[in-house]
């Protein structure tokens, strides 16, 4: 087999994986994408491959693109919104990284993108566990909008917190 058809090969079952795996798990890979790329960003900068650390900041940027446009912003959590302050700064860091070629940068993003992931990790270990506490399927379905308080309220004690986090890298 040449190294074009391994590659292939390995494309075709990630995007099997993809394509079969339950939302928690794409995330989990969203995080990993990003994480293995700035690594390799960060290899390609000491070795002065400048098209290698491009390939890799653009594809670390990719993936977590994906995880702010994923974000449920109709919730208005503040959780939410410190997750895209998170998402925001982890990109200024990559632009910065790379046009500066600074691997602190790149590190610092690559420390946020790991914390999330290692957090995000935990919660799916927790969802695996006990799926039932985690699904709502099993509740009968109605038309009618439900009349049970917000979900999501206890991610949101009191008002919001106005304007965003200033992160900076």
């Amino acid at each position: 087999m040449t190294d074009a058809q391994v590659e292939r090969a390995h494309r075709e079952y990630m995007e099997s994986q993809a394509l079969s795996a339950q939302p928690i798990e794409i995330v989990h890979m969203l995080y990993q994408v990003a994480i293995d790329s700035l690594n390799a960003a960060i290899s390609c900068l000491g070795t002065g491959d400048a098209f290698g650390r491009s390939n890799a900041v653009t594809k670390a940027e990719a993936a977590v693109q994906e995880l702010a446009i994923s974000l449920d912003r109709s919730v208005d959590a503040p959780f939410t919104r410190t997750l895209a302050d998170l998402y925001a700064y982890v990109l200024d860091c990559m632009v910065k990284g790379h046009a500066q070629k600074s691997k602190r940068a790149f590190e610092d993003a690559r420390s946020v993108l790991t914390t999330l992931a290692q957090a995000w990790a935990q919660v799916r270990d927790e969802i695996v566990k006990n799926p039932v506490a985690a699904s709502t399927t099993d509740e009968p379905q109605s038309s009618a909008p439900a009349q049970t308080d917000n979900p999501y309220s206890s991610y949101s004690p009191g008002s919001p917190t106005p304007g965003s986090r200033d992160w900076t890298c």
